[in-house]
């Protein structure tokens, strides 16, 4: 494949005619359906991914000298040793899933400096002198900056001047992503997902999407920003390129709402073709990862003094970190209303006013990665991100960052096809790291749910992720927790519910362990509930207090008192994803 790649790439680059995919969905030969031995498919049990990885493909990534290619990250999310410029690293538990999202703006400019004439171009040799871990600031103001934060996207000053083989070349690279997703893919034992990363960032505002893969059968284009601008382009052109007929299904799944000021969940002034196509393809939001978690902010004044969403809690202004004083109110609510719980809201006022809700999002976490490492996550090894891995006061500069999360998946058996309809109903929850298994199920009345049963949840019960029927009795929850490596401290129920009076929302604690608990079953039923209001709900199992990355890097170097807040410690969670109601 490699020979095939490069050869058209060579043509390009002469000026010889290349084709290239007509941009609309075209089917690739299916694979056969797997069953995997001892699947069930009465029974479901987690598996662990990662949906948001980054490699030398990604102009980010190989900037600040990342050299691992797709097949690499593969290989280390299949638990193999992988080395990096300060030593190996390896999983100590291998992941289940992953996808390699690198960024579809710049695969044409990496496949043109990666490749055998890069050497022709002076931007490539300059792009290589430049991409170390300590002078990737330059690759970011003199190549990402200008083409993809400005107040309108652009090429690279190489491809605007070669439209022609950066065309080829962008196409070349995707086949390449293709081929190495393809080969890694080993139904029932790890599943390679086919994506890339849309990086829309307006004004220094992050208003991403991962778009991920149901099969092999994909977009001839990796849809890009600079092409595609607008995030109803991106739906429009998944729409037309990435057909059913053609065996193609995908999803896109927005991130770091935190960086985003407010900006890309217009939903009370688009369309409603618009609306359609949101509520098709955005199944799901990253509510954490290494640069924050977008699970809530508080309302503005109680900034200060919340603490309810202060996990993790990386609040910027233009991708840049602000102090909470510094904030108008109407700036601090506008990026208020697009954290995940402010999307539930929007989505639960939009659906009375409409009948429609094109918010109902599930959550899953996942690492945004740099470095090719796939699920690293352990706060006592991360070595730190991109930016900072292997010099620990580079790292000390961003202790707003973290190792980031994973997702888990309720689904039949580890193939692509049933991971996959897992997503698009939802049945998944993110993490911030450590593999707490969640699982929570609803019905009217509590009809069919135990915990002296809990592997039986009945036919009438809603899992995470669901929709409730209409009904005029309060619902009960079953919420299974187990811990993972560290006890389980509480479980907490969030509820939003519109009322005559507003929206309300609660925080209420179901369950709070004994010392070093490992496991709970809880029932509980929702006495507050309205049959005539629309509610979500939503479960956070949250641990006991442990080192966070930076006070276990500090303390090993004897210079914690340098690093303010750098020694502390950290409640890792899991978030399900919730639960809807909507009157008949």
């Amino acid at each position: 494949m490699r020979v095939g790649i490069w050869l058209a790439a060579g043509l390009a680059l002469a000026g010889c005619a290349v084709d290239r995919p007509a941009e609309t969905g075209v089917a690739s030969k299916p694979r056969a359906a797997v069953e995997c031995p001892g699947a069930d498919p009465a029974i479901k049990r987690v598996y662990w991914g990662d949906f948001h990885v980054h490699t030398a493909y990604s102009l980010d990534a190989y900037g600040y000298g990342t050299l691992q290619t797709p097949a690499d990250a593969y290989r280390f999310g299949k638990g193999e040793r992988v080395m990096l410029d300060v030593g190996p690293v390896q999983l100590e538990r291998p992941l289940d899933f992953m996808a390699v999202t690198d960024h579809a703006e710049w695969l044409d400019l990496m496949f043109i400096c990666s490749g055998p004439r890069s050497e022709l171009y002076p931007a490539c040799k300059d792009l290589k002198a430049k991409s170390t871990r300590t002078t990737g600031g330059e690759v970011f103001r003199d190549y990402v900056n200008p083409t993809i934060t400005l107040d309108k996207p652009a090429q690279t000053q190489l491809c605007a001047e070669n439209p022609q083989q950066c065309l080829d070349a962008r196409d070349s690279q995707w086949a390449r992503l293709q081929a190495q997703a393809n080969e890694a893919d080993e139904p029932c034992r790890f599943t390679a997902f086919i994506g890339f990363e849309w990086s829309a960032t307006p004004n220094a505002s992050h208003t991403h999407r991962n778009v991920i893969f149901a099969s092999e059968n994909v977009t001839p284009i990796a849809i890009d920003y600079i092409r595609y601008p607008k995030t109803s382009q991106l739906w429009d052109a998944l729409a037309r390129m990435c057909r059913p007929e053609d065996g193609c299904d995908a999803i896109a799944i927005p991130h770091n709402m935190n960086m985003g000021d407010g900006i890309s969940f217009d939903i009370e002034t688009e369309e409603e073709s618009e609306l359609a196509l949101r509520m098709r393809y955005e199944r799901l939001v990253e509510i954490t990862q290494e640069k924050g978690a977008s699970e809530c902010l508080p309302p503005y004044g109680d900034r200060q003094t919340s603490r309810d969403c202060e996990f993790e809690a990386y609040i910027t202004s233009k991708s840049r970190p602000k102090p909470l004083d510094d904030y108008k109110f109407e700036e601090w609510e506008r990026m208020r209303a697009t954290y995940a719980r402010g999307l539930l809201r929007r989505g639960l006022l939009a659906q009375a006013k409409t009948g429609k809700n094109p918010l109902e999002v599930g959550f899953i976490g996942s690492t945004d990665a740099h470095t090719g490492l796939a699920g690293y996550v352990d706060e006592a090894t991360w070595q730190g991100s991109v930016f900072g891995i292997g010099s620990f006061d580079r790292n000390m500069s961003r202790l707003g960052f973290n190792p980031g999360g994973v997702v888990g998946v309720w689904a039949e058996q580890n193939t692509r096809a049933s991971l996959f309809a897992a997503l698009k109903r939802r049945e998944v929850y993110a993490t911030s790291g450590p593999r707490i298994q969640l699982r929570v199920h609803a019905s009217a009345g509590g009809q069919g749910l135990s915990c002296e049963r809990p592997d039986a949840p009945g036919s009438r019960a809603t899992p995470m992720g669901g929709r409730l029927p209409a009904n005029r009795d309060a619902p009960t929850f079953r919420i299974e927790a187990r811990a993972d490596r560290t006890p389980l401290a509480r479980i907490e129920i969030v509820k939003g519910a519109t009322s005559r009076d507003g929206f309300k929302e609660t925080v209420e604690t179901v369950w709070r362990a004994g010392d070093g608990a490992r496991s709970a079953c809880v029932l509980w039923r929702d006495t507050g509930f309205d049959p005539g209001e629309g509610a979500y709900w939503y479960v956070r199992a949250i641990e006991a207090p442990s080192l966070r990355w930076s006070a276990v890097l500090c303390r090993r170097e004897g210079r914690c008192a340098e690093f303010p807040g750098a020694d502390r410690t950290v409640e890792e969670r899991a978030w399900a994803s919730p639960i809807w109601y909507a009157p008949a």
